[in-house]
């Protein structure tokens, strides 16, 4: 229980700190009730009671006005203010309560029922002011309902007298509540009291916790569960070299060093963490070693609210230990790793591309004419133009692979987890070649002379174990010595064989990225009829007409655009050309109603944005959509089939039409066939030419089945004989594509063929060279070229 005198204080304290309001408010009404009343009471009584009323009103003003004074006191003071309290309290109701003598009209009845609704009011008012005092509410109640209720009983009348008994029910009740709301007071304040002696326990906790932490001679923070920290001391500013605003804030998750972050989070569970770790900017300014214990803080009920980490400054230690292993594992001079660490690594790599089935790559760099340097200019020369190369050969490389120095003039890269085709991974390390080259090409200043130089470069794959450490340098070597021989400045590998398939490889790569704005590519058309060798439409094919090579077949520079992403660029040429074909058909009697089919890849399919693109050309050119036909290969359906779906839905609302190519050699599943809106599809040639075989005989005969059950149109494609075509009409199919019909030719040579109404190329009057196709680039008969992107 709470001291007397300070709960007595508490009461006087909220007592008067109510009585402005209150001593207003009955000032107010009492005016009020005096103006209103004036009617029905003689002027001299009014008068007489209204200046008791102010006299009371002063006292209590003085009160108010001694207090905000002399706020505080002993206990005897506290006491004899409170009782002189009471005792105004008891003048005032005693003022209020001879209202309902003084101020009561004989034969008014509404301003008798005024009179008592307001002493009823004051009644109210004076339980809720002062409530925190049980004497002094009573005081005042009693002192005004009671007046009232004689006066009620006194007057003889059985009305007077029902309401006197309310009034006296009036105040039994005011008087119970009146118990339970001073009970609920003093309780509040007992435990504000009690609160205010915790708090200030707490607070005196706090600074000796705070003068603590702020002189430990480690450094100390807090963070929250989310890795922000909300607290650090001195020692840990004057270990991490910042301004503590930088540090209290800081989101540990964003750090370079994951390490620490991930230690923390540990901490959150049931053990102490022991951290050993780099801490990099943002974290620090410095690079700093730091031994880290951390463990998490609970509330009252057992839920992680954080956690508290204590850190202690190691950097010496660790410098000291980083020195030696510099000694062991580095080169001096350039500190890049030396052939003891690079054949660790070289090591762990054979390990790790067994594992994963990656390539590696070693490149064996040999610098030229580098004694001629060391001669004329002095060791110390060479030594920074060696640091040079060092920082060059490092930009050149991925943060995951190494740049050894072996010794001399001879550095070594070690490239990991390259592609698991070699082609690829040989063109990878070509790149990787290249760009050293161009980089160690590119002048030095040293001192005060300019220098210019080349290197050699020998370079060989590894996959596994299949070779020793050792064995692979000696390949490196050979690889280079053969860069040297070939005039320096190069790359070569140590597969000869390789090295002309990267060179062919590259060769064509750039010519394809020429092509494209050089004109180079051409659309043939390969015509498509039905029973009666009417045309009914065609499909596009690309070819590239190279000025020294000739006619490339599209099975060469096809998946290399697919590589390089060349071929979104040659996909909306295709688009377009084929567009202002349409749009070039309408505008005869024998070509406007022809469809044109043009192959989409899928790179290009889901390419953002290929819908608009689709949607533009159709608008600008003003062509029929429906005249457009897209051919998807069956293969697109294994990705992201629903954003296919919702592709196709977008172009379908404009009227594009879809054929499902090359259908039945993949793995579509026929759940999200039934979702596609195709309007075709098309039998694979590989079925058609072997019609003679029984399984692909059913093949056929269940493609165009289930293309009936569906809806949808089906054409065979790779139609080379006539006995082919007549099985095809046999089972339900009567529309073509083949040979038999005509080969892709270019634009002028089609039209020809349509307007003579499907007469096959291959007949007794037309040869393939009438359409300017050469004899050596024609597949063999019966079959189908490779179709290219378009």
């Amino acid at each position: 229980m709470k001291n007397k005198t300070e709960i007595q204080y508490a009461q006087l304290r909220q007592l008067l700190s109510v009585s402005n309001v209150s001593l207003l408010t009955s000032v107010s009404i009492a005016t009020i009730l005096a103006y209103v009343q004036r009617e029905v009471i003689p002027f001299n009584v009014i008068v007489a009671w209204y200046s008791f009323m102010v006299l009371a009103s002063l006292l209590r003003a003085s009160q108010i006005i001694i207090y905000q004074r002399y706020p505080s006191g002993d206990a005897a003071t506290i006491l004899g203010r409170l009782t002189r309290f009471r005792l105004v309290i008891l003048i005032s109701s005693q003022v209020w309560g001879a209202a309902g003598w003084l101020l009561f009209p004989a034969h008014e009845p509404k301003h008798q029922v005024f009179l008592i609704l307001m002493l009823a009011g004051m009644t109210v008012g004076g339980v809720v002011s002062f409530s925190v005092d049980l004497i002094s509410a009573i005081i005042f109640s009693v002192s005004v309902v009671v007046p009232i209720t004689i006066r009620l009983f006194t007057s003889g009348e059985g009305l007077f007298m029902a309401l006197g008994m309310a009034m006296v029910l009036y105040l039994c009740f005011m008087i119970m509540s009146l118990l339970r709301i001073n009970r609920n007071i003093c309780d509040n304040i007992t435990l504000r009291l009690e609160a205010t002696e915790r708090e200030e326990f707490v607070r005196a906790s706090e600074e000796r916790y705070r003068l603590l932490l702020n002189y430990s001679p480690v450094g100390i923070f807090h963070y929250d569960t989310d890795l922000v920290i909300t607290y650090c001391n001195n020692r840990l500013v004057d270990i991490l070299k910042r301004k503590n605003e930088s540090i209290i804030g800081l989101d540990m998750k964003l750090l370079d060093n994951q390490a620490l972050p991930s230690t923390l989070r540990k901490a959150f569970g049931t053990q102490i963490v022991h951290y050993e770790g780099l801490c990099c900017t943002p974290f620090c300014d410095a690079d700093l070693w730091l031994a880290l214990t951390c463990a998490s803080s609970r509330d009252c009920n057992g839920n992680i609210m954080g956690g508290i980490a204590i850190v202690q400054d190691i950097t010496e230690r660790k410098t000291s230990e980083e020195k030696i292993n510099s000694l062991a594992f580095y080169d001096p001079l350039t500190h890049l790793p030396n052939r003891r660490l690079l054949m660790e690594r070289l090591h762990q790599a054979l390990s790790s591309n067994t594992r994963i089935g990656r390539e590696g790559a070693l490149l064996l760099i040999d610098l030229d004419n580098f004694k001629s340097l060391n001669d004329t200019l002095g060791h110390h020369v060479g030594d920074l133009y060696l640091q040079q190369i060092a920082q060059r050969l490092i930009s050149c490389v991925r943060k995951g692979d190494t740049v050894a120095r072996l010794g001399g003039d001879e550095f070594v890269i070690l490239l990991e987890t390259l592609s698991g085709q070699p082609m690829e991974a040989a063109t990878q390390v070509r790149i990787v070649g290249e760009k050293i080259l161009t980089s160690l090409s590119q002048p030095y200043q040293l001192e005060t002379n300019e220098y210019h130089s080349t290197a050699s470069v020998g370079a060989t794959l590894f996959t596994g174990h299949s070779l020793a450490t050792d064995e692979l340098l000696k390949q490196a070597d050979i690889a280079m010595y053969q860069a040297k021989k070939a005039g320096r400045n190069t790359v070569r590998f140590f597969d000869e064989k390789m090295q002309e398939r990267i060179s062919a490889r590259f060769s064509l790569e750039g010519e394809l990225r020429k092509a494209l704005g050089n004109r180079q590519f051409q659309l043939h058309y390969q015509i498509q009829v039905d029973d009666s060798n009417r045309a009914i439409g065609a499909e596009a094919l690309i070819r590239w007409n190279h000025p020294l090579r000739g006619m490339v077949s599209p099975l060469q520079f096809i998946p290399l655009a697919e590589e390089t992403g060349l071929i979104l660029p040659i996909g909306l040429w295709v688009l377009e050309t084929a567009c202002a074909q349409l749009k070039s058909w309408e505008r005869e009697s024998s070509t406007r109603d022809l469809v044109l089919a043009v192959n989409v890849s899928a790179k290009q399919f889901r390419q953002a944005g290929f819908v608009d693109r689709v949607h533009d050309a159709v608008r600008r050119h003003a062509i029929n959509p429906t005249r457009l036909k897209l051919e998807l290969t069956e293969s697109m359906l294994v990705n992201d089939i629903e954003g296919i779906i919702a592709t196709m839905n977008m172009l379908n609302e404009i009227d594009i039409q879809f054929s499902m190519d090359d259908f039945g050699t993949g793995y579509s599943s026929l759940q999200y066939l039934k979702r596609l809106p195709l309007d075709q599809l098309k039998i694979d040639m590989s079925f058609t030419r072997d019609l003679a075989v029984d399984s692909d005989n059913t093949i056929v005969k269940t493609i165009i089945a289930m293309a009936r059950s569906l809806n949808l149109d089906v054409i065979a494609e790779g139609v080379g004989t006539e006995e082919q075509r007549q099985l095809l009409s046999s089972y339900g199919c009567h529309h073509y594509q083949g040979y038999l019909f005509g080969r892709p030719v270019p634009i002028k040579q089609f039209e020809v063929l349509v307007k003579q109404g499907g007469d096959r190329l291959l007949s007794e009057n037309l040869h393939p060279e009438d359409y300017g196709l050469s004899d050596d680039f024609s597949p063999p008969a019966g079959t189908e070229e490779a179709r290219g992107n378009g």
